[in-house]
């Protein structure tokens, strides 16, 4: 074969491949069929693998579950014949006065979404002061501060009693910072140890890194916020860092040995200097009340009645720490809701509140199943959710409003035509005399939002975003417009000094002389002055790779996919997480795709005053002043909030659930749990939306979530 025909026969095998690969990448039209809700089945999905370990925790937890259905109703309670200063039975409910009044023994308190736990609590505290318990045997942990203050103000604003400041209320964190404090000789501490929070441990695990010059030997090597993340979800799990590594982290193996050194180096340093962070303020008091019988027993005496919020959020080392206290007294009631656990990345072992009755066998389990928050349709929708899960306590929410607002599925071609809809609709709620403010959009991740994002900021819409930076504040979408800014200003010297000091060798003196040039050269890099310095090979790639990006008749879409292929590799170097943060240069790539002139789209994205933008528009805008923005949240970030009306786009299977869930029956069923969270947060309207696919690079997803089709189908109206 000559070398013609060689070529020719490479170039024919080439595109054969390209066309196989296109062809893969299109969904076929009759798939589109299947995949509509009301075409598609549970069976149409990949079952979840369940392992040995898996099936033998689920039938031991229902088990757990089936006994407590099996237990007798408990009976209405009687209170003591004396007279309170609050009227128990006309303010609570008969399932809250119970667990109110039962003060003697353990007690679960199985709370559903909106069923008032924070009443319930509050005027527990406030009942055992009216029988007269010492305020100071009283504990009441939460997982926040604010949550602690708001409880106890809210006795202090009950009972008008001083006395109330004497309970001992706060954070797991905070208890255990008073009490090593309060007993540091007794357990051999120094009375002064300062604590580290996230930021400190992050700059100490950073100084050791730069001492052990792991960042010079690899510039990949991990960030010292993900170092710290891996060491403290160990700790949280009782798991070891090469373990973690494994199971979360699985892209940062071969960095497994040099983070447990990191490790070992932290738990030294932190001993010599005398300082504890977060997790060891936990193991320290832990490990104080299995080992010190002495303090053990002081503070048992100390606490005879104590009070978990959030139960299902606690993780090993705080559900420990409870246990040891109550031990003696056995006077512990726990609040929470399993349907709710929905932090495991932070640590939290759902598995605690489920199990609660078999660590403590003789518990009374009080199920409070009122809903104060949505109406009954909501509810309806919601407990199908709850009724399909494989772990967990059956739970069936009712209320007494009986408005009727089925909540609204709907699907669409894009996701630009999903955003659409969806701020189409907050301003038709807000003519509705409906606040910005009572609207939420809740989704799995902070870039499922991105495309009504956008949409806001075009109609000028006011928006606060929770749980995730704003789209356009985003380091690497910064970068990215920095790049198109140049190409549409060469004399722009901010977006110069931040895509300068990208290349390596380059600091702030090295680009504030390559600025100066540029502006002397009338905005080109005189890149024959800089052929004997360390950075000129970067340099000149940066200046080819503009000046492709720069061709005439290029649209901006084909612009940023050339500046996307330069800097994919840098961004790759600097963050271990860069495949996540591709997707959101794969999105801008998307919403540039209808603009032609760069400057349009610049000018676009960076939102000039809305009388210029967008004068004549048919919507009306909103001025910031009239109302309380928008909430676009993460799911995780919305946990205890509600809304008058609830958003939740991108439903579709691989997004929510995570496609990174699908291989674990107990990740799974976190991902339901998440669902369940957000639909929950709805008091009177709830919209769920999707578009007909999503491509990304954890795959093409078009399927609607599988938690929708198990769904029954009377439950909500799919347009």
């Amino acid at each position: 074969m000559n070398p013609e025909e060689s070529k020719r026969q490479f170039l024919e095998e080439f595109l054969a491949q390209v066309a196989r690969d296109s062809t893969l990448m299109k969904p076929e039209e009759s798939s589109y069929a299947v995949q509509d809700l009301t075409a598609v089945t549970p069976d149409d999905y990949p079952p979840v693998e369940i392992t040995e370990d898996i099936q033998r925790k689920i039938d031991e937890i229902s088990a757990i579950a089936r006994s407590i259905e099996t237990r007798p109703a408990l009976s209405e309670p009687s209170l003591p014949d004396k007279p309170f200063r609050i009227d128990y039975r006309r303010n609570l409910n008969p399932a809250q006065l119970a667990a109110v009044t039962t003060t003697e023994g353990p007690v679960l308190v199985i709370a559903g979404a909106g069923s008032g736990k924070t009443r319930v609590i509050v005027h527990r505290v406030s009942y055992l002061l009216e029988l007269g318990v010492d305020p100071s045997d009283i504990l009441l942990l939460t997982f926040t501060r604010k949550a602690a203050k708001e409880m106890l103000d809210r006795v202090q604003e009950l009972l008008s009693d001083a006395r109330v400041g004497k309970v001992m209320g706060g954070t797991f964190h905070s208890f255990a910072n008073h009490i090593l404090r309060k007993y540091s000789n007794l357990l051999g501490l120094p009375p002064n140890f300062t604590i580290l929070d996230t930021g400190d441990s992050e700059d100490t695990i950073d100084l050791l890194r730069s001492e052990m010059k792991l960042d010079k030997t690899d510039k990949a090597f991990p960030k010292k916020n993900r170092i710290y993340e891996i060491i403290s979800s160990a700790r949280n799990r009782n798991k070891t860092v090469r373990e973690i590594i494994q199971t979360d982290f699985s892209g940062l193996m071969k960095y497994a040995r040099d983070i447990e050194m990191l490790f070992d180096g932290y738990t030294r340093y932190k001993k010599i200097t005398g300082t504890f962070d977060y997790d060891d303020l936990m193991e320290i008091l832990r490990n104080a009340l299995r080992d010190h019988i002495p303090f053990r027993k002081k503070m048992q005496q100390e606490y005879r009645y104590i009070m978990v919020d959030e139960f299902q959020d606690t993780n090993i080392l705080q559900k420990e720490i409870v246990d040891f206290l109550a031990a003696a007294h056995r006077n512990i009631m726990v609040v929470g809701d399993d349907a709710q656990s929905i932090y495991a990345f932070r640590g939290a072992n759902y598995e605690n509140i489920l199990r609660f009755p078999q660590t403590y066998p003789d518990c009374r389990v009080i199920r409070i199943e009122q809903n104060y928050r949505s109406n009954q349709t909501i509810l309806d929708f919601t407990n199908e959710i709850v009724k399909n899960a494989r772990l967990g306590y059956r739970k069936n929410l009712f209320s007494a409003n009986t408005r009727k607002f089925l909540p609204v599925i709907r699907k669409f071609y894009d996701q630009e035509e999903e955003a659409v809809f969806i701020v189409s609709k907050i301003l038709e709620l807000r003519e509705r005399n409906i606040s910005p403010g009572e609207i939420a959009v809740l989704t799995r991740a902070a870039w499922h939002w991105q495309f009504v994002e956008m949409e806001l900021r075009k109609r000028n819409i006011p928006y606060v975003t929770v749980g995730g930076l704003a789209f356009h504040e985003k380091m690497h979408i910064k970068d990215m417009i920095a790049y198109l800014k140049v190409l549409l200003n060469p004399y722009d010297a901010i977006a110069w000094h931040r895509i300068l000091k990208l290349l390596p060798g380059v600091g702030q003196v090295s680009a504030t002389a390559i600025i100066r040039d540029i502006r002397q050269h009338d905005g080109k890099i005189p890149l024959g002055e800089y052929e004997k310095k360390k950075f000129f090979e970067p340099l000149k790639e940066l200046m080819e790779t503009l000046n492709r990006a720069a061709g005439e008749h290029l649209s901006v879409a084909a612009r940023i996919q050339i500046i996307r292929d330069y800097y994919s590799p840098i961004l790759a170097s600097m963050e271990s997480d860069a495949q996540v943060r591709m997707l959101d240069i794969h999105v801008l790539t998307e919403m540039a795709a209808k603009y032609e002139k760069l400057e349009k789209f610049l000018s676009d994205f960076t939102l000039e005053p809305p009388s210029r933008s967008f004068a004549g528009a048919p919507t009306p805008l909103i001025d910031e002043s009239e109302d309380k923005p928008v909430t676009l949240s993460t799911i995780h970030s919305a946990k205890g909030l509600e809304w008058y009306a609830v958003f939740i786009p991108h439903a579709l299977d691989g997004l929510l659930p995570s496609s990174r869930a699908l291989k674990n029956l107990e990740e799974v069923e976190e991902e339901r749990r998440l669902f369940y969270v957000a639909c929950s947060r709805a008091r009177e309207e709830l919209y769920i939306t999707m578009p007909s696919f999503v491509r990304s690079y954890q795959g093409f997803c078009s399927y609607p979530s599988r938690f929708l089709v198990e769904i029954d189908r009377n439950k909500y109206e799919y347009l």
